[in-house]
């Protein structure tokens, strides 16, 4: 064989494992690229999946809290209509009282100054029927309540008695409207609370 012939095929055996030696490392370089690859795509899937779970954790907590607050708005809301009918039944029972206990007011005094004609038996009956009258007002006084109210109504119906002094009336009213006022008041709450 000659020469040229041995150097040529050395030559082709030498660009062959050239190429050969190439294309392993070649191959193993992409190798390295792609599991680089998949290993950071790994790392941002698991970073996006985090980033998801944290954004919907807190849009729940967000929800949460949004839902208590309405809650106890509405709870309020509902409480603050609650005392407000309340209040109104009381004043109409209060104020039904106060009139009952002026007109029986008004009642004695014409019977006591109809004593001794003939028009006292029949201003003795209109003073028996208003105090009848603010009998049943003060009944509903007590269920409406409170007590301070409820002792202040009855003090006043027994300054309405005939053997009570006629001045013990006005401070009976005056401790009635007092007590009345006290228990109307609205109870103010302190902020947050």
């Amino acid at each position: 064989m000659n020469d040229a012939v041995v150097t040529a095929l050395i030559a082709a055996g030498a660009a062959i494992a050239g190429g050969a030696l190439t294309g392993v490392f070649t191959l193993a370089g992409a190798k390295r690229q792609a599991k680089a690859a998949w290993a950071a795509g790994e790392r941002q899937a698991a970073a996006a999946w985090e980033a998801g779970r944290q954004q919907a954790a807190a849009a729940w907590d967000a929800g949460q809290l949004q839902a208590t607050a309405q809650l106890d708005v509405a709870r309020r809301t509902l409480t603050e209509q609650t005392l407000a009918g309340q209040r109104a039944v009381r004043r109409a029972a209060y104020v039904t009282l106060l009139s009952r206990t002026d007109n029986a007011q008004q009642a004695l005094a014409a019977w006591q100054s109809a004593i001794g004609t003939t028009d006292e038996a029949p201003r003795r009956r209109e003073y028996d029927a208003a105090m009848g009258a603010v009998g049943e007002a003060l009944n509903v006084v007590r269920l409406e309540g409170p007590d301070t109210v409820t002792a202040a109504a009855q003090t006043l119906r027994d300054a309405l008695a005939i053997t009570s002094p006629a001045t013990q009336h006005s401070v009976a009213q005056a401790e009635f409207l007092d007590a009345a006022r006290a228990a109307l008041t609205p109870v103010q709450s302190l902020p947050g609370g």
